[in-house]
């Protein structure tokens, strides 16, 4: 491994998985936890044993900037405090990881079998994970959260991987990868 993906949820294991360009994924081992303490302590066990990049991807829960740039701030000292020369990097979801599917409004009604109303992708914009929900439980075609990404995996992504945050992510992820030597 090259390096280590860690998300706060399977959920977000497997929305990471299918977006991210299979490139970026190689050698590279996308793993979840339950809730940032165990996101945290993951993260410090791998710096400290494995001693490769450890990327951290959560929700960042707020829309305001100050306090999103104070928890990726708080959340990488605490790892780095024991990282010695190991890169860290917290990558948020502002405010959730949900948001992602409202990045692509052709996309999403797609994946539901119908358009959403222009107050649900307001509604979206604070709430992107209740709203995602409450659009699933109308859907016909898909049942949960799961089976949308799943959906996505036959999906053209290239606007969802324009996404901030993931092209972040992919900057990071090929800004560690050593450069092949030919012999």
């Amino acid at each position: 491994m090259i390096a280590y993906v860690i998300c706060d949820s399977v959920y977000g294991k497997q929305l990471l998985k299918t977006i991210l360009p299979k490139r970026s994924l190689n050698q590279v081992e996308v793993v979840s936890t339950t809730g940032i303490s165990s996101v945290k302590s993951l993260a410090r066990s791998l710096v400290v044993l494995r001693q490769v990049p450890v990327f951290i991807v959560v929700d960042a829960d707020s829309t305001i900037p100050e306090l999103n740039q104070q928890y990726s701030k708080d959340i990488a000292e605490i790892v780095e405090s024991v990282s010695v020369n190991t890169p860290v990097k917290v990558f948020l979801f502002v405010p959730e990881m949900e948001s992602i599917f409202f990045q692509d409004i052709h996309l999403l009604s797609r994946l539901l079998g119908y358009s959403p109303s222009q107050d649900e992708l307001d509604r979206a914009v604070t709430q992107p994970r209740k709203v995602l929900e409450h659009l699933i439980s109308r859907s016909e075609v898909v049942r949960d959260k799961s089976e949308a990404i799943d959906r996505l995996a036959n999906e053209n992504l290239e606007i969802l991987q324009s996404a901030p945050v993931i092209q972040e992510l992919i900057h990071f992820l090929e800004s560690v990868r050593e450069p092949v030597k030919v012999l």
